[in-house]
């Protein structure tokens, strides 16, 4: 688990003499301790990054099926989207693998990614923030998890857009 190698990344809101206190605990599971802003902002942070990221996942399984559909095999497109792409990333290097090779192991559950896009549906609705890519990404989230997907890996969305 990330917590126990002290991977995680923790994005903090409130004020810098919390975030100072808080720090001294945090170190112990995380590599990297960042004080975002007032109190929220941490949790805005993070929500900017699950929009993108749930929004990125869904392409990913997108682009998958279509590639297999055009007759692709797994090894062309795991070399397109892992490392030709201008749009591969560590996301896709992680992701894609586990994808076509239905490895739904939980590293995010579904189930936690469709929570976060629902905090974001909200958040930006009550500020008036078009948000149509994480809005159309959530929609594949409940599908999913009305699937029985919420405690697989957020990847596992792939399977409602296969219908499976």
């Amino acid at each position: 688990m990330a917590v126990e190698r002290r991977e995680l990344v923790v994005l903090v809101g409130g004020s810098e003499e919390a975030f100072n206190r808080a720090r001294d605990v945090l170190q112990h599971t995380a590599k990297t301790i960042i004080h975002i802003g007032p109190n929220g902002y941490g949790l805005y942070a993070k929500l900017i990054n699950n929009a993108l990221l749930g929004s990125y996942v869904v392409a990913l399984a997108e682009v998958i099926n279509l590639g297999r559909g055009f007759g692709l095999s797994d090894s062309v497109i795991t070399d397109v989207l892992t490392r030709l792409s201008s749009a591969r990333s560590p996301t896709s290097e992680l992701k894609v693998p586990k994808i076509l090779s239905g490895d739904f192991s939980v590293q995010f559950a579904l189930k936690h990614m469709r929570k976060d896009l629902d905090i974001v549906m909200r958040e930006a609705s009550m500020r008036g923030i078009p948000i149509p890519m994480a809005s159309l990404a959530l929609q594949f989230y409940r599908i999913a998890e009305r699937l029985g997907l919420g405690e697989e890996d957020f990847a596992a969305v792939v399977r409602a857009l296969l219908g499976k």
